[in-house]
């Protein structure tokens, strides 16, 4: 695993966490469950996309460039270093493919305001609300710690903020005026990304 390189990662994100995912959800439904932004979709909806899209394009470029040995870290984490960003990663990786799966046909990339999809609270969703971008940030934070560089760290949080922005103000208003009052109780009982260490030991 020590000799695994930010592009490695990036690619097995790619295939397995958004290829994969396309991939069996137009297997079980006919649908590639691909939800592309429209003229009518909230403005915010536009900006959280171009900023997410810009991020992970930015971070493949910076992954293929440590891949090529155009760009050094800044900071040599080491054999050891880079295996635990690699797990790290794969950790995330991981858990997005369970939650993604934990979904079923309900799983969707984007948000279509006049379709309605099921609450799913079962699995990794008992824990957190959004645990496949639980799973993204974790992706994220191992990529870090695999190639310590300041374009890593300023293009990863463009991602978060994008993805936070995306939850907060496009997915769960969407998922309140569909689901009511049983979202709401969801969301009370349930955090948003990490899971409540209080609600764990209790299981």
């Amino acid at each position: 695993m020590i000799g695994v390189n930010a592009l490695t990662l990036y690619l097995v994100f790619v295939v397995f966490a958004v290829g994969g995912r396309i991939a069996l959800h137009y297997l079980a439904t006919g649908d590639l469950g691909i939800r592309a932004v429209k003229r009518t979709s909230p403005r915010i909806a536009i900006y959280t996309s171009i900023l997410m899209l810009a991020s992970f394009s930015a971070t493949f470029l910076v992954s293929l460039l440590d891949a090529a040995g155009e760009l050094r870290p800044q900071i040599d984490p080491g054999g050891p270093g880079r295996a635990l960003g690699a797990a790290i990663s794969l950790a995330g990786i991981t858990v997005m493919v369970i939650a993604q799966y934990q979904m079923g046909t309900a799983w969707r990339f984007g948000v279509d305001q006049a379709e309605k999809t099921d609450l799913v609270t079962g699995g990794l969703y008992t824990f957190v609300r959004n645990p496949i971008y639980s799973g993204v940030f974790l992706f994220c934070a191992g990529m870090l710690v695999l190639f310590p560089h300041i374009y890593m760290l300023i293009y990863l949080a463009t991602a978060w903020m994008g993805i936070d922005l995306q939850v907060r103000h496009v997915e769960e208003p969407h998922l309140r005026k569909l689901h009511g009052a049983v979202y709401e109780k969801y969301a009370e009982q349930t955090p948003r990304y990490l899971p409540s260490l209080i609600r764990i030991s209790g299981r």
